[in-house]
C-alpha cells in the first residue's frame, strides 16, 4: 500500500516537474519573440549605430576588443559605448567572451565593409528613408495609401519620384537597391534557364545590375534595360564601365504610358511587380505578352509569399514598406497570385523555379 502511494506521488511529481520545465522553455522562447517584436525599433537603431560607426569592420580588421578599447576607438564615452554593446550582444549581433567583444559569423558577413556580401547600404536605407515613414503604418492601412511619404518633402505620388528632390537620400536608396540586386541576381543568373533566350528586356531594370549578372553567365544573349530616360543614362554608363556595351544597351520609355519594345523573346521583371497593384501588374504583363512571339517568356523574379500565407519573414518586411511609403499600392504577393496575374494577361503555361534566400522565379510562356 505504501509503495503504491509513493509510486503515485512520484508519478505526480514527475509529471508536474515535466510540465514546469516545458512551460519554462516555451515561455522563455515566447518572451524572446515578444521582445524582438515589441522592442525591434530599439534593436534596429543599435544595429544602425554600429553600422554607421563602422564597428563591425573595426572588429573584423583588429579582432576582439574590450569596452575600454572600443570606447576609445569609436570615440564614445564608456557608458554610451557600453549601452550600444549591451544591445548588440543581447540580440546576438556581437558575442562577448572573457570581457571582450567580437563579431559573430553573421555580423562579419553582413556588416563588415570587408565582405562583398555585406548589407550596410540596406541598413542605411532602412534608417534614413524607411524608418520614420513607417510610424504612419496604421494611417496607411486605414486610408489605403502611402501616408508615410509625407515624411519626405515633395508633391510626387511615389517615393521613387520624390527622391529626385533629395540627392543624398537618392544615393542612399540607389546604393541599397544595387546591393540588394547584387545579392539576389546571381541566383537568377545561375538557376533560371536562359539557354534559348536571344534578346532579354529587363523592364524597370534600373542601372542594369540584373542584366549584367545574366549576360555575364550567358554570353550568347543580348540585353536591354527598358526604363525612364534618366535611369537609362545611368545604365548605359554602367554598361560602358563594365565593358558590356557591345551586348547591353537601353530603350527609353515609361512602363505606364508607352508600348513595350519590339523584338524581345524574353521580358524580365526583377523586384518590380511587388511595387504595384495587381491591376497594374496585369497591364504590364499584358503589354509584354503582346510583344512576345509564340514560345516567348516572361520571368517574374522576386521575394514571394508562400501560398500558405504564413511567411516568409521577408514578405512581412516588404509589404508594409510598399503600402506605407513606396507607392501605397504594392505588396509581396503569393507565388500563386503571380501565376494568376500571368494567366489573366494571356499566358497559358506557367512554371516556378524555387531559389535560395526566399526568392522565386515564376516563368510564363506564350
Amino acid at each position: 500500500m505504501i509503495a503504491h502511494v509513493l509510486r503515485r506521488l512520484w508519478l505526480w511529481f514527475e509529471r508536474m516537474y515535466l510540465v514546469y520545465v516545458v512551460d519554462r522553455i516555451v515561455l522563455a522562447s515566447s518572451i524572446r519573440k515578444f521582445y524582438r517584436v515589441a522592442a525591434g525599433h530599439i534593436y534596429f537603431q543599435a544595429l544602425a549605430a554600429g553600422v554607421e560607426l563602422d564597428l563591425f569592420t573595426l572588429l573584423d580588421d583588429e579582432g576582439s576588443k574590450s569596452l575600454a578599447e572600443l570606447s576609445k576607438r569609436l570615440e564614445l564615452e564608456l557608458q554610451p559605448c557600453r549601452i550600444l554593446l549591451q544591445a548588440l550582444t543581447a540580440t546576438g549581433v556581437l558575442q562577448r567572451k572573457r570581457g571582450k567583444y567580437a563579431n559573430t559569423i553573421m555580423s562579419r558577413i553582413a556588416f563588415s565593409s570587408r565582405d562583398p556580401r555585406n548589407l550596410k547600404a540596406t541598413i542605411l536605407w532602412q534608417k534614413h528613408i524607411v524608418y520614420r515613414p513607417m510610424a504612419h503604418f496604421l494611417e496607411s492601412l486605414r486610408e489605403y495609401r502611402n501616408v508615410g511619404l509625407e515624411e519626405i518633402a515633395g508633391t510626387e505620388a511615389t517615393l521613387y519620384e520624390r527622391l529626385g528632390r533629395h540627392p543624398k537620400l537618392e544615393k542612399i536608396f540607389q546604393d541599397s537597391m544595387q546591393e540588394i540586386s547584387i545579392q539576389a541576381n546571381d541566383l537568377l543568373a545561375r538557376y533560371v534557364d536562359f539557354g534559348k533566350t536571344r534578346l532579354l528586356v529587363d523592364v524597370g531594370g534600373g542601372n542594369g545590375t540584373n542584366l549584367l549578372a545574366v549576360a555575364r553567365r550567358h554570353p550568347h544573349l543580348l540585353g536591354r534595360v527598358f526604363d525612364l530616360p534618366s535611369i537609362c543614362e545611368k545604365a548605359n554608363q554602367h554598361f560602358e564601365a563594365e565593358r558590356m556595351a557591345d551586348r547591353l544597351s537601353t530603350i527609353q520609355g515609361n512602363v505606364f504610358t508607352d508600348e513595350f519594345p519590339e523584338g524581345a523573346d524574353t521580358f524580365m521583371f526583377c523586384h518590380f511587380l511587388c511595387i504595384w497593384s495587381k491591376d497594374q501588374n496585369i497591364s504590364f504583363l499584358r503589354k509584354a505578352y503582346e510583344k512576345l512571339p509564340v514560345g516567348g517568356r516572361v520571368i517574374v523574379f522576386d521575394i514571394m509569399e508562400n501560398d500558405s500565407g504564413d511567411g516568409p519573414l521577408a514578405a512581412a518586411m516588404g509589404s508594409p514598406y510598399f503600402i506605407g511609403l513606396a507607392t501605397g499600392t504594392g505588396m509581396i504577393y503569393m507565388k500563386s497570385e503571380y501565376e494568376e496575374m500571368c494567366r489573366q494577361a494571356g499566358f497559358t503555361r506557367t512554371a516556378r523555379v524555387e531559389l535560395p534566400r526566399e526568392h522565386t522565379a515564376v516563368i510564363a510562356t506564350k
